[in-house]
C-alpha cells in the first residue's frame, strides 16, 4: 500500500490475466507502489476467477477495474455469471475511458 510521504510521480497499470499472481509479479506490483499510483485491470480468466471468490480481493490493497465490455460478454455467455452481483470494490470501465486511463499511463505491464 503507498505510504501518504511517498511522492506519487505516475501511473501504472498492470493488466491481470490469471490469478493468483504470481511471487514475482506481486513483488514487481510491490516495487512499483514505489513511485506510482498501481491500477489494476482485471481481465480473462483473472476477472472470471475473481468476480466468483471475491473473498480473494478483500485483502487485496489495490483498486482493481474491469471493462464493461469483459463484464457483458461473461454475463451473456456463461450462465454462471448471468445473474451473479458483481463486486462493488471493483470498479467499471467503458472501452473510451480504458482507452485513456492507458494513454495516460507512464507503464503498462501484462500479467499473464
Amino acid at each position: 500500500m503507498l505510504d501518504a510521504d511517498t511522492p506519487v510521480t505516475e501511473q501504472t497499470v498492470f493488466y491481470v490475466r490469471q490469478w493468483p499472481l504470481a511471487a514475482h509479479d506481486k513483488a514487481l506490483l510491490q516495487q512499483a507502489t514505489q513511485t506510482s499510483q498501481v491500477i489494476l485491470l482485471l481481465t480473462e480468466a483473472a476477472l472470471q476467477k475473481l468476480w466468483l471468490e471475491l473473498d480473494a480481493l478483500l485483502e487485496f490493497p489495490y483498486t482493481c477495474y474491469a471493462l464493461q465490455s469483459e463484464i457483458e460478454h461473461l454475463r451473456e455467455h456463461l450462465d454462471s455469471y448471468t445473474d451473479a452481483p458483481f463486486p462493488a470494490f471493483v470498479m467499471q470501465l467503458n472501452d473510451a475511458s480504458w482507452v485513456e486511463l492507458t494513454l495516460q499511463s507512464q507503464l503498462v505491464t501484462h500479467f499473464a
